[in-house]
C-alpha cells in the first residue's frame, strides 16, 4: 500500500535536514526538506507501508520525527515507520458516578494489548470501571520496563502487539473494554522526552531545537525537574502541538480519559495551556486526571490551574497509610480524607483519585510486609496480613472520592519488598495468577465492597461524609486511632487500636453488620437488626465494621 506523508519539523539549529527512507523493496533514498524563515522544515514523504524512516541532521546526526505515528527499534535503534490510515474508535460515553479505577501495565497484566483484553471479564466481575493503562508511547524495552522514557510521544508501542499495527490493537482493546462497561484511561508522559541528559545521545527534539523545546539553567544545562534528565518548555508552540497531536491520535482510538504523569511541568506557561487542554478534553468528551507535582512543584489541590482535572490524592495515600499502621495524631486528616478531602478539592470529590498502592512503590501485600518509615507501611505477620489488606480496601472503597488502586492488589500481588522496578521486565513485575486461587477470599471482599460503593456512590458524592467517634464527634486527640463515619444507609468503624473498641452508632434508625474486615466476607441483607437495630457494635482490634441502614443502601 502506497502512502503519502508529511513531514513538518521544526528544527531552527540546524543547517540542512533530510528524510532517509529505507524501503522494504529498494534502495535507500533520501527526500530533501525545505526551510521557512521560522527554522520549520517540510516536505512530503512517499513510499510504502512498512517502509522505515529518519531524519538526517547535517549530514550526520540521526534523529526520529517528533511527530512520527509509528516508531520502531532497529539494531537498538528507533527509526520511524510509515504506515497506513490512523485505526478509529469510540468511546464509551458514559461514566460513572465514582469510578473505581484499576491501574496496570499492560505487559505485566496480559503481554500485549489483546492478552489485556482477554481478562476483561474477570475485572468487570469484580467491579472495575476503569483501567489506566500505564505509558504506551513508544520506548526502549531494553532499559525501561514502564515506559516513562518515551522516544515520541504519540504513537504505540509496538512491544504491545501481537501483530504489526499497535495503534489498531490498542482501538481494539478499548472496543472490546467498553463493550463490558470498561473505560481506557492511558498514562500520558509529555514533561519530558526520552532521550534523557546530555549523557545519552540526542534521539528527537533534542538534536532539532534543544534551546526551544527544553528548560534551561543559567549556564546552559538542562533542567531536571522530571528526574529523567530533561524538562521539556511548555511556552514552546511546537511542544503544545505535539502534546495535543498526541492527544488527538489516542482520542480518536476510543480512549476515554488521560492521566497526565507529572502534569505541574505542562502548568509552567502560568497555566494557560493546561485551561486549553481542559477546554479540548470538554469538547472532546474525555476525562483528564493530573499528577499534580514534580521534583520542583506541587500543587494538589486548588494550586492546580485547572479545577476541571481530577488529581492524583497523595495525600489520601500518606494519611490513609499512616493511620492503617497506627500512627498517632492522624483522625483529624482522616476526617478530611474519607470525605473526599474537602479542603483540596470543595467543589467534586470526584475529582480526587484516591488511592493507597500505585505502580511507584510496594504493592498492598508489601506495605503489610515490610517496615518503613518512608512507605509508611509495617511488617505486621501473616497471621494479621489479610485483615490489615481488608482494612486498606474498606477504606479506599468506601470514602468518598474516585477510587484507584494498581493491578494484582486484589489477589495480593508481591514484588517481595521492591519498590521501584521500572526496568525489571519479569515475574517480580508481573501479574502472578496463581495467587487469584490463594488469596480467592480477598478478592470476594473487594467485589463485595465494590457493589457497597455502587450503592452508595450517589451519596457519597452528593450528600457528603458525617464523621464520629467512639460515642460522639470524632476524637481528634493526638492519642486517638479510630473513626466512624457515615453517609445515607452506610456507617463505617475503624478502630485501628490495638484493643477492641465500643462504638456507639450516631446516626438514627435500625443498623445490620453487612461486613467486617476479620473475616471479610459480606453478610446477607436481613432488613434490619432486630427490633431495635444496634446501638451499640464491638469493633475488634486493627479492624473495621461496616453497616447496613434499615434500607439497603441504593
Amino acid at each position: 500500500m502506497e502512502v503519502a506523508r508529511v513531514v513538518r519539523v521544526h528544527a531552527p539549529q540546524v543547517t540542512t535536514l533530510e528524510v532517509v527512507v529505507e524501503p522494504s523493496i529498494g534502495s535507500m533514498r533520501q527526500v530533501a526538506l525545505a526551510r521557512d524563515e521560522a527554522g520549520t522544515w517540510s516536505g512530503v514523504l512517499r513510499g510504502a507501508v512498512g517502509d522505515r524512516y529518519w531524519l538526517l541532521a547535517d549530514g550526520s546526526a540521526q534523529l526520529l520525527d517528533p511527530a512520527a505515528d509509528d516508531v520502531e527499534l532497529v539494531d537498538g535503534r528507533p527509526v520511524c515507520r510509515l504506515r497506513g490510515p490512523w485505526p478509529s474508535g469510540e468511546r464509551l460515553g458514559r461514566s460513572v458516578e465514582l469510578p473505581v479505577v484499576y491501574e496496570m501495565h499492560v505487559r505485566g497484566f496480559g503481554r500485549t494489548f489483546g492478552g489485556v483484553a482477554a481478562r476483561l471479564g474477570q475485572l468487570a466481575d469484580l467491579g472495575v470501571d476503569v483501567i489506566e493503562l500505564m505509558p504506551v508511547h513508544p520506548f526502549d524495552h531494553r532499559d525501561n520496563y514502564w515506559g516513562y522514557m518515551p522516544t515520541v510521544w504519540g504513537a504505540v508501542h509496538r512491544g504491545y502487539a501481537d501483530g504489526d499495527d499497535p495503534a489498531a490493537e490498542l482501538a481494539g482493546l478499548c472496543r472490546a473494554a467498553h463493550e463490558v462497561g470498561i473505560a481506557v484511561w492511558l498514562d500520558v508522559v509529555f514533561n519530558h522526552t526520552g532521550e534523557g541528559d546530555e549523557a545519552h545521545p540526542a534521539r528527537t527534539l533534542r538534536g532539532l531545537d534543544r534551546a526551544g523545546s527544553y528548560l534551561h539553567r543559567a549556564d546552559g544545562t538542562l533542567v531536571d525537574d522530571s528526574g529523567c534528565g530533561n524538562t521539556v518548555d511548555v511556552r514552546s508552540p511546537v511542544v503544545q502541538h505535539l502534546v495535543l497531536e498526541a492527544l488527538e491520535r489516542f482520542a480518536a482510538l476510543g480512549v476515554d480519559g488521560f492521566r497526565f504523569d507529572l502534569a505541574t511541568i505542562l502548568t509552567g506557561d502560568g497555566g494557560a495551556f493546561v485551561r486549553r487542554l481542559g477546554d479540548w478534553a470538554e469538547a472532546r468528551g474525555v476525562r483528564l486526571v493530573a499528577e499534580a507535582w514534580d521534583l520542583a512543584a506541587y500543587q494538589v489541590g486548588p494550586g492546580f490551574p485547572d479545577q476541571r482535572w481530577a488529581q492524583w490524592n497523595d495525600r489520601f495515600r500518606d494519611d490513609v497509610r499512616g493511620f492503617l499502621r497506627g500512627e498517632p495524631g492522624l483522625v483529624p486528616a482522616m476526617v478530611q480524607r474519607v470525605a473526599g478531602s474537602p479542603e483540596l478539592f470543595p467543589d467534586d470529590p470526584a475529582r480526587s483519585v484516591n488511592f493507597v498502592t500505585a505502580h511507584d512503590g510496594l504493592t498492598l501485600h508489601d506495605l503489610m510486609s515490610v517496615t518503613s518509615d518512608r512507605h509508611r507501611s509495617w511488617d505486621c505477620g501473616g497471621e494479621l496480613r489479610p485483615q490489615m489488606m481488608r482494612n486498606a480496601f474498606v477504606v479506599l472503597l468506601l470514602s468518598a472520592g474516585t477510587a484507584m488502586f494498581v493491578m494484582g492488589d486484589e489477589h495480593a500481588r508481591t514484588q517481595h519488598g521492591h519498590d521501584n522496578p521500572y526496568d525489571v521486565d519479569g515475574p517480580l513485575s508481573w501479574v502472578d495468577w496463581s495467587r487469584a486461587e490463594q488469596w480467592r477470599e480477598l478478592t470476594e471482599t473487594v467485589r463485595a465492597l465494590i457493589r457497597i460503593r455502587r450503592r452508595v456512590a450517589h451519596a457519597l458524592r452528593r450528600s457528603g461524609v458525617r464523621c464520629y467517634g467512639v460515642d460522639g464527634p470524632p476524637d481528634l486527640h493526638h492519642h486517638s486511632h479510630s473513626l466512624a463515619w457515615a453517609t445515607d444507609g452506610l456507617y463505617v468503624m475503624a478502630n485501628m487500636w490495638w484493643e477492641p473498641l465500643t462504638f456507639t452508632v450516631r446516626e438514627p434508625g435500625r443498623w445490620s453488620s453487612l461486613l467486617s474486615t476479620v473475616d471479610g466476607r459480606e453478610h446477607v441483607w436481613a432488613g434490619g437488626g432486630g427490633e431495635h437495630g444496634l446501638a451499640t457494635v464491638t469493633v475488634p482490634p486493627r479492624s473495621i465494621t461496616v453497616l447496613c441502614g434499615e434500607e439497603e443502601p441504593r
